[in-house]
């Protein structure tokens, strides 16, 4: 998830939100962005693990 993140902050342009939220104490629009960045990782993360699921029966097969 962290990588996700990351990942998403770098392209997207986040740091540059949350950098300007921060230096004029805009805490309101910080955390909710935080918190929607937590919110889409996460998401992204459960959908690779379900992903890795439903390829990981097929792997085992080919042994």
């Amino acid at each position: 998830g962290v990588v996700i993140g990351q990942l998403l902050v770098a392209i997207v342009g986040y740091g540059a939100l949350f950098e300007t939220f921060s230096r004029n104490f805009r805490m309101a629009e910080f955390w909710a962005l935080t918190i929607i960045l937590f919110a889409f990782a996460l998401l992204i993360a459960e959908l690779i693990e379900r992903a890795e699921a439903k390829v990981e029966y097929y792997a085992g097969a080919r042994q």
